[in-house]
């Protein structure tokens, strides 16, 4: 059945998208020489296969790149085309590691493979997609090839399986994180408020005769001008601290059960209270939460594989990488970091900000943990991909940031 139109920009999305965030990160090789490119060329990678970007490979993929943004290659005077020209040849360069890091791993993919992925992807809409991206039918099955070499190369580096994620480290995460599994006391508390502290003293005296739940009901819709309350007897349950406003939230979380505390004066008037019930702070035992806790963990476990894995190829092709006047990218050997806006001014790194009093951060655990508990989403399913056409628009040689699974289907 027809494909939506949705769908047919993004196979004409760009193939690293689909593998960035394993392969391409910022690596400056040290100590590497820069052997020139040929004048025919924008860009050699080294020991890879057809390691050579020539000047037209790079025009055919400006195209596609600008296609896929369903716009025209801008101008070389228009910001937006080194945008435009930094995507096309960082893409171009990603299939080179790609396919030379599968070369030296032994990794290949056969025709049957690719004949597969192309009909779950994208049934009997592969040629009308291959057109859409600006793409032959023979370059439109090189990049399915690349999207599988990558695949296999996830798989080989971070592996299939979950990881043991051992008891201790399972306890200590929930000991340094318990206070993300504790319930805080609350408290079912009725209350009277109205501006005129006469009217309140007046429905005290009444309740002081007979505090039950009858003649709340009947004092409160009275007396009371809270709106919320003063149908149902002036009751709140389950408040918790914090949630009123303040002066009514101390004598909320100080007044003994039973007793009628007030008038007092706050912000909305005048109130008399009284605490019917309190729920005490409570604490959900690890058995409960012991593998949402070892899911994220074995996640974050997994993620540091990766990220090793990641910055160990990407120094290496990076390392193999060299560009030629006006076509370096951050994945070039030979690419200059760009120097700092404001003289003087000292570098500025950013960290996580970590609570007062705790500095262990736990495998794919962020400084400040989820407010329920560890719930570490799923990966995304990946979309099906033709590249190098049609990047989101990126600052020059910008990357996600990296992920730990494999592609589902990988």
């Amino acid at each position: 059945m027809p494909r939506s139109r949705d769908r047919r920009i993004v196979v004409a999305a760009v193939l690293a998208v689909f593998l960035v965030a394993f392969f391409v990160v910022v690596a400056i090789a040290q100590g590497i020489g820069n052997p020139s490119v040929p004048s025919d060329d924008v860009a050699v990678v080294e020991d890879a296969p057809d390691g050579n970007i020539s000047k037209d490979e790079f025009d055919t993929a400006l195209e596609q790149t600008a296609a896929g943004q369903q716009i025209k290659v801008p101008s070389p005077d228009s910001p937006q085309y080194a945008t435009i020209r930094d995507t096309a040849l960082s893409n171009l360069i990603t299939t080179r590691w790609i396919a030379g890091e599968a070369e030296d791993r032994g990794i290949s993919v056969s025709d049957t493979e690719i004949d597969n992925y192309i009909k779950q992807q994208f049934g009997d809409q592969f040629e009308q997609a291959a057109k859409q991206a600006g793409f032959t039918q023979d370059q439109a099955r090189q990049q399915v090839e690349f999207i599988l070499l990558g695949q296999e190369l996830q798989k080989e580096v971070v592996g299939t399986g979950t990881p043991s994620v051992p008891q201790d480290l399972v306890q200590r995460f929930y000991d340094a994180n318990r206070a993300q599994f504790t319930q805080p006391e609350t408290r079912d508390v009725r209350e009277i408020v109205n501006k005129d502290q006469a009217k309140v003293e007046e429905a005290k005296s009444i309740l002081e005769q007979d505090d039950s739940p009858a003649s709340w009901k009947k004092v409160a819709a009275k007396f009371s001008t809270d709106k919320a309350t003063k149908s149902n007897g002036g009751l709140r349950k389950a408040v918790a601290q914090g949630q009123s406003e303040p002066a009514l939230d101390e004598q909320i979380f100080s007044a003994p059960t039973g007793v009628l505390v007030g008038p007092f004066k706050g912000q909305a008037g005048f109130f008399v209270i009284e605490v019917d019930k309190v729920t005490p702070e409570s604490v959900t035992p690890l058995s409960k939460i012991e593998s949402q806790i070892k899911q994220q963990l074995a996640q974050g476990l997994q993620q540091e594989v990766a990220t090793r894995a990641q910055q160990s190829i990407t120094d290496k092709w990076t390392s193999r990488t060299f560009c030629a006047e006006g076509y370096v990218v951050q994945q070039c050997s030979n690419f200059t970091p760009p120097t700092q806006t404001t003289p003087g001014a000292p570098p500025v790194t950013s960290s996580g900000a970590v609570q007062p009093g705790e500095t262990t951060v736990f495998p794919g655990q962020a400084p400040t943990a989820l407010p329920q508990g560890p719930q570490y989403p799923a990966p995304k399913q990946q979309p099906a991909v033709l590249g190098p056409g049609g990047a989101p628009t990126l600052p020059p040689g910008a990357a996600p940031p990296p992920t730990g699974a494999p592609p589902p289907g990988g």
